[in-house]
């Protein structure tokens, strides 16, 4: 039996002018989502003219200066010298590997355990680099010098002589037709490609046309590279509507919906020369109805932000993501449908595993995760579960890695990350709890209150203090001025409550009430 055919739909919302969605459906459920706004620029893929600012021997690593908000960052083990300056590569050729291949002139790996960065870079030195990840929270950009230009079916690799094809191509023919293809393609001398999973069963035509775009792109390049000096933009990576065009469309993917008509021109523009046989499916909608509500692919976002995701089975998992890491929490919920737990519980975990690894690129999530299945008793379940979490995570572009069932029956894994979360795009960190999910009670808040202004009052000589405080823990205390009398006789003080909406419900302030000045708590 032949397996079903997979359609799917990309759906672009522009109508927003400071933001960029994009969905990817697949059978009508959605798979991928992508935002990007005018606060939140992409750099990852963008290629930089930097300058060399501080170089950190601690950690075999230096900061470099590309024109950002904050300076990138590169380890030795993303600095090739062959790179640098003549930006040439030793002509000599090797069979092509399975991975990506490593640069010729990098330093074997025995070696390169006594080499320090100091003796490859030097401040104010300038250098050609490529963004690998973007800004994280208080961290800037992740660089390399080893440049990678990605284009439809191959990725042009400038410093790199070797021929690389995807592991995701399985056929053993059509990998030897591929690289049979690519060493026939004119290519400028030291160039290598990368063949994508997307090149399967593609045409010679296709192919070098290809070739042409990124040998044009990197010639353009060069170009800027001798008549700018550092810090400057040498080439922009594509915005999120081409680039998603570029990377997601292929022969199963039925039509391409955009919402302007400033975009759809811009699309159109863009398939007429990169992606030709998209043109007859690229479709302008123009219906009052917003077009993720017409596509039904709204109600998948919302999910993707709730903690809470419940399985077609009954079951539900729970997903909480932290600094550290994501825990995940897989529950039976009321799924009951089975007489036998241990064929309930496994149907549960197999349905949870899809969904995990489907909720997993839909956020965008990265970094460690763990998984605390529901129990299992049989080792082949367990294995099955396993495999099945494997198994869905292929569809995924990042790269992943998992442990197999601890005995607490608990599964490791990580997600490469390379761009925020989703959730990290669109919420801002709760300016009350900061984070925690959790604000202090009242009266916790009024206990705190009373003994730091109790410290106060055995220290200050100052004896008429005003507390500013918010509405809410105002009305707190004068229900309970009792104690505050009781801190004014022992004290010979005088206290007045200030009710200030603007302060947290956390916070609250001491003042001088004749001069205004500010009073701080002074410990022991």
């Amino acid at each position: 039996m032949k397996n079903k055919k997979i359609e799917r739909e990309i759906i672009i919302d522009t109508e927003q002018a400071q933001e960029r969605r994009v969905a990817v459906v697949e059978d009508k459920v959605l798979e991928e989502y992508y935002i990007e706004r005018d606060e939140q620029h992409r750099h990852m893929g963008s290629v930089y003219k930097g300058r060399v600012e501080n170089i950190i021997p601690a950690i075999n690593a230096a900061f470099v200066d590309i024109g950002l908000e904050k300076n990138g960052f590169i380890h030795i083990d993303d600095v090739f010298a062959s790179n640098l300056d003549a930006m040439e590569l030793e002509d000599e050729d090797e069979e092509e590997g399975e991975k990506k291949p490593q640069p010729q002139n990098k330093p074997k790996q025995k070696n390169r355990k006594d080499l320090k960065i100091s003796d490859i870079l030097k401040e104010k030195q300038e250098i050609i680099v490529q963004v690998v990840k973007e800004p994280i929270s208080t961290k800037g950009c992740r660089l390399t010098t080893d440049i990678s230009l990605p284009g439809r079916f191959l990725v042009l690799m400038p410093f790199e002589k070797q021929i690389a094809i995807s592991r995701r191509i399985g056929n053993v023919q059509e990998r030897k037709r591929l690289r049979q293809m690519a060493k026939e393609v004119n290519l400028p001398e030291g160039c290598g490609l990368i063949i994508r999973t997307a090149a399967e069963g593609c045409t010679k035509k296709a192919f070098e046309n290809d070739v042409a775009y990124l040998v044009n792109t990197w010639k353009e390049i060069e170009e800027k590279h001798r008549s700018t000096s550092a810090p400057a933009l040498l080439h922009p990576e594509l915005d999120l509507v081409l680039r998603t065009i570029r990377d997601s469309y292929g022969e199963d993917v039925s039509r391409i919906v955009v919402n302007t008509k400033e975009d759809y021109d811009r699309v159109m523009e863009f398939v007429k020369s990169f992606v030709p046989e998209a043109k007859s499916n690229v479709r302008l909608y123009e219906g009052d109805v917003p077009i993720f509500e017409r596509f039904n692919v709204q109600k998948d976002i919302d999910r993707a932000f709730r903690r809470n995701v419940w399985l077609k089975s009954g079951g539900y998992i729970v997903i909480d993501q932290t600094e550290a890491m994501i825990a995940i929490d897989v529950n039976s919920g009321r799924h009951t449908s089975s007489d036998n737990q241990e064929e309930t519980v496994t149907k549960t975990n197999l349905e949870a595993a899809d969904e995990i690894a489907r909720q997993l690129k839909l956020r965008n999530i990265g970094g460690l995760v763990v998984v605390d299945f529901i129990d299992m008793h049989s080792k082949q379940n367990q294995k099955e579960v396993v495999m099945r979490l494997q198994s869905a995570l292929k569809k995924d572009k990042a790269k992943s890695s998992i442990l197999p069932l601890s005995e607490f029956g608990l599964l490791e894994m990580t997600r490469q990350r390379v761009t925020e979360s989703i959730r990290q795009s669109v919420y801002d960190e709760c300016p009350y709890c900061h984070g925690r999910g959790l604000v202090k009670s009242l009266l916790s808040i009024c206990l705190e209150l009373q003994r730091a202004l109790q410290s106060l009052l055995s220290l200050e000589k100052e004896k008429d203090v005003r507390i500013d405080v918010n509405p809410s823990v105002a009305a707190s205390l004068r229900d309970n001025l009792d104690i505050l009398k009781k801190l004014e006789e022992q004290y010979k003080a005088n206290l007045t409550i200030t009710s200030n909406p603007k302060m947290d419900l956390e916070d609250y302030k001491f003042y001088d009430a004749l001069s205004g000045k500010a009073l701080q708590l002074k410990r022991r």
